[in-house]
Order: C-alpha cells, then sequence, then structure tokens
C-alpha cells in the first residue's frame, strides 16, 4: 500500500514538473537571459506585424505600458542584481501581465489550414486562416442567422 502511494506521489509530482517547464517554454520572457535584451525583441516583434497580429488595440496598449515600466526601472537600476525587492516585484508584475497577453495572441495568431469542400463541389480546397479570424467567422455566421431568424428573413446577409 506504502508503494501504491509513493508510485502516484511520485508520478504526480513528475506531472506537475511537466506541466510546470511546458508553462515556462510557452512564457514570452525567457529566464537566463538578459531583461532590456528581451524587452527590445518583444518590441519588434509586436511591430512586425506578423507575430502578435491579433493583439487588440487595448492590449497592444497593455503590453507597452508594462515594457515602458521595465525599461524605465531597467535605466534607474542598471545592474539587475541590485533592484530593490519593491521594484523587482514590480517588474515580475509587469512580466506577467506580458507574458499573459503575448501568450494569448500568439495563439490567436496561429494559422490553421484545412481542406474543406465549398458547397455545392467535390472539389476540395485549402483554406488557411488564424485561429482568431475562425472565431470571428463563426460569431458572425451565428450573429447574421440570430438576426434572420428575429426577422423571418432568408434574403442573402
Amino acid at each position: 500500500m506504502k508503494r501504491m502511494k509513493l508510485a502516484v506521489v511520485a508520478s504526480l509530482l513528475l506531472l506537475s514538473a511537466g506541466v510546470a517547464q511546458a508553462a515556462k517554454k510557452n512564457d514570452v520572457f525567457v529566464a537566463g537571459k538578459p531583461l532590456a535584451e528581451q524587452i527590445q525583441r518583444i518590441e519588434v516583434e509586436m511591430g512586425d506585424g506578423k507575430t502578435y497580429s491579433e493583439l487588440k488595440l487595448e492590449d497592444r496598449s497593455r503590453v507597452r505600458e508594462a515594457l515602458g515600466r521595465m525599461r524605465i526601472t531597467l535605466e534607474r537600476f542598471p545592474d539587475e542584481s541590485r533592484i530593490p525587492d519593491v521594484a523587482k516585484t514590480d517588474l515580475f508584475n509587469d512580466q506577467q501581465v506580458v507574458n499573459t497577453v503575448l501568450t494569448q495572441a500568439r495563439e490567436d495568431s496561429r494559422l490553421i489550414c484545412r481542406r474543406e469542400k465549398a458547397t455545392g463541389s467535390n472539389f476540395a480546397v485549402t483554406q488557411c486562416l488564424t485561429l482568431a479570424e475562425r472565431e470571428r467567422n463563426k460569431n458572425d455566421a451565428q450573429q447574421r442567422m440570430n438576426r434572420a431568424q428575429r426577422v423571418g428573413n432568408s434574403d442573402n446577409f
């Protein structure tokens, strides 16, 4: 019985360590690299128009504000090892904001391609859309369907 409990505990620990590692791999900030270089990399990626293309305006401004606060802190304390605890906490909180927003934006910007048959055709066509575009198309179609059912109109939308 004790062996079984130990096995269960060990497997749970390994599983939780794997989940923690997977979460860290997806983070925008990478541990061990200079923070100033990572901030610069993120700003370049936000400006390239591809990496975080699905980022909403308010989220984009939240990220830029957090990066600006981080940059000011790093300018005040060039040696990262001498940053006071209060400033470290603020840096960590800003990193969490950036990680959360940009990780979600990266997921929404993934390009997904599917082979689909058009209505009335036997030929499959490859259709590539981002995850966010697919979600928008789905919501738009649902709204059009709801509007048509309320109005009782089946004309072209």
